[in-house]
């Protein structure tokens, strides 16, 4: 009997995401091989073709015998069976893996401002305090820095760095890039993608939460996330998705900073409803133009956000 992706969690929690995306590539691999059973390919082959070290392939090799798929005895390796569909790790299992556990660790602190622009840390301090190793903290950090939040010099500690007015504008204007493209790929969206029911659904909590006398931060920040990561999932383009990760990524370390009153709250939601109705209208140009007036307002208020943090780190 196949086990659902759910009962696989707790192996996908063993592994860092880039073991896990490792292994699927090495399925691919044997996928290819002609007969079965047949000797698993040489430990040398693999860390050639996988582009991964001698530890790494002898991992993969354990998860294999874990899924049944391949037999170690001493040196001796054999590949049982071809892979199926279910001994693939899926991208809600990749998403959940040791390292993405840290990443949230690490971002929850950068966002309760515990870690701050100019503070420095090791690897190994930070894997102590998330309770995590370096192996894994050092891939999240990576990750991570990919946003700009913290930088790494050689043979020296991570730093949480400050944004510079210049690099918030490049910011704004890769996101009107990226989410006025995907705003243009819904043109060609079947009437039943369920894309559209997303965004209905979004709409009703917009609505609900604009009945509410008070809103709660987190309510704003969380509404926040989902209405532009639908539009950006709305694209289907895995790859703009994982770079949008990492700008995003920015922008919410700055939203956790920003004292949201009624009246803002209130701006940010109608202009977010502004979009949706467009959409759902199929009034595509409205829905861009709205969007591009969204994304400068939110540019502004980065940059009184940034100016902000920087009395605050002062």
């Amino acid at each position: 009997m196949q086990k659902t992706a759910a009962e696989r969690m707790p192996m996908a929690k063993e592994h860092s995401k880039l073991l896990l995306k490792t292994t699927n590539r090495l399925l691919d691999i044997l996928q290819e091989l002609p007969e079965v059973p047949c000797g698993l390919p040489s430990v040398t082959t693999l860390i050639k073709q996988l582009n991964v070290s001698r530890t790494t392939v002898q991992k993969l090799i354990e998860i294999l015998c874990k899924k049944g798929i391949a037999r170690q005895d001493g040196t001796n390796k054999v590949l049982l069976r071809k892979p199926l569909p279910s001994d693939y790790f899926s991208m809600e299992e990749i998403d959940n893996s040791k390292s993405d556990i840290a990443e949230k660790q690490i971002l929850k602190k950068l966002s309760s401002y515990e870690l701050k622009p100019g503070d420095r840390f090791s690897e190994l301090e930070l894997a102590k305090k998330i309770g995590s190793n370096t192996v894994i903290t050092r891939e999240a950090l990576l990750k991570i820095a990919q946003s700009g939040i913290i930088k790494k010099h050689p043979h020296q500690k991570w730093e949480v760095v400050e944004l510079s007015p210049s690099l918030i504008d490049e910011i704004a204007a890769i996101r009107k890039l990226y989410e006025g493209y995907a705003i243009q790929t819904m043109q060609f969206a079947a009437k039943d993608d369920p894309v559209w029911n997303a965004f209905i659904q979004l709409e009703k909590r917009h609505r609900t939460l604009l009945k509410q006398s008070r809103i709660k931060l987190a309510e704003m920040r969380d509404i926040e996330r989902a209405f532009h990561t639908t539009i950006i999932k709305a694209s289907r383009n895995r790859f703009l998705e994982e770079s949008y990760d990492s700008v995003f990524t920015l922008i919410f370390f700055h939203l956790w900073q920003i004292e949201y009153d009624k009246v803002k709250i209130k701006r940010v939601l109608n202009q977010h409803l502004a979009i949706l109705e467009a959409l759902l209208a199929k009034q595509f140009n409205t829905a861009l133009k709205a969007m591009e007036d969204h994304l400068d307002h939110a540019k502004i208020s980065m940059k009184h956000v940034n100016s902000l943090l920087e009395k605050k780190a002062g």
